[in-house]
């Protein structure tokens, strides 16, 4: 099965997902007042979803990649961006993580 054309930058993947040089941290969702309890579940489930081992390098990687940036972000359209300094094999977990705390905080919204 093929993936059609990302509109970014052409690659075959989830056009709601692409990867960025720079995210920076301003705006929702790290913002939104419901964000922390989100991003909690989100990390919850992503324990349980993939290795203690990525999970932590994924950790000390958001803790020194810099003041101002993310390793990964949502939008309120659901639109997904993960940074490029990720590596491959991380990346999915970053997406699961996003997805997971997109959805808990856009069904606080509907509320």
């Amino acid at each position: 099965m093929t993936k059609k054309a990302c509109l970014h930058c052409g690659m075959p993947h989830d056009p709601r997902v692409h990867t960025e040089k720079y995210i920076k941290d301003a705006g929702f969702p790290t913002h939104d007042r419901n964000y922390k309890t989100a991003h909690e579940e989100a990390t919850k489930a992503e324990k349980k979803s993939f290795p203690r081992k990525d999970y932590d390098k994924l950790k000390k990687m958001d803790q020194t990649i810099g003041r101002n940036e993310l390793i990964g972000k949502n939008t309120k359209s659901g639109q997904i961006e993960i940074s490029k300094k990720v590596p491959n094999k991380l990346r999915k977990e970053v997406e699961f993580h996003e997805k997971t705390e997109n959805k808990i905080l856009l069904k606080d919204k509907k509320k």
